[in-house]
């Protein structure tokens, strides 16, 4: 069960995004995640944070002599240190990447122009209207690409097709983005989309061969999601 207290769910987040996670606790992380928006909104806000930087780094696995030091020193703290969760082993071992990571970043902040350009990425994680579950991601950028990722197969049934939509905030009506494959990435120009903003509504919906002839959905809604805007450099 996942904790209620938003410093340590941010931090099993932070975990996941890293790969430290033990496997029955990643697992336990991935349902939860799949229906809780918060939690989705920690893990990109990590991704953008830690994964460029881990990239730069060697990976370097602790000795077995530190993992028994750091249990020791948990061990051995006051009883009421103990209780908060920042005393357990999860911190030590989030801490010290992140404390390798925040050197990298603290380098590259002094090497970098004061005047680089800040960026927005937008993410949408595209869910089951009925069960909740995740079943692709969304992800774009001003003038790049919109990549749209399968996290499984749908099934689609014969002489049906996937169509893929868009809708912005205050837009009379939603645009098609055209039909996509069920089992496979797709990449659109952003420049296809009418606009590309915050809260933006995408969705998939199951129409009939060759796609909506009427410039709306027909048929049901399989997936659907809204974006989240997240600054990057």
């Amino acid at each position: 069960m996942m904790p209620t207290d938003p410093a340590e769910r941010s931090a099993i987040a932070a975990e996941y995004v890293i790969g430290s996670l033990p496997a029955d606790e990643r697992a336990a992380f991935e349902q939860a995640l799949a229906r809780e928006f918060t939690l989705q909104q920690d893990v990109y806000y990590w991704q953008d944070k830690l994964l460029p930087l881990t990239r730069m780094l060697d990976p370097v696995e602790p000795s077995l002599q530190v993992w028994k030091r750091i249990e020791r020193s948990i061990t051995s703290a006051s009883p009421a240190a103990a209780q908060g969760w920042w005393q357990g082993l999860r911190f030590w071992r989030f801490g010290a990447v992140a404390a390798s990571l925040l050197a990298v970043a603290l380098a590259l902040k002094l090497i970098a122009p004061a005047t680089a350009p800040e960026a927005v990425r937008y993410v949408a994680v595209l869910q089951s209207p009925e069960k909740k579950d995740a079943g692709w991601i969304v992800e774009a950028s001003a003038g790049g690409k919109l990549r749209l990722t399968p996290l499984g197969s749908t099934t689609v049934a014969p002489q049906k097709v996937l169509q893929f939509w868009t809708k912005a905030q205050g837009a009379s009506g939603p645009t098609s983005l055209g039909l996509v494959p069920p089992d496979r990435v797709t990449e659109i120009d952003v420049a296809r989309l009418p606009t590309l903003e915050r809260e933006q509504l995408f969705e998939l919906t199951l129409e009939p061969e060759g796609g909506s002839t009427i410039g709306r959905p027909t048929g049901p809604i399989l997936y659907v999601g809204r974006t989240v805007a997240m600054n990057i450099r």
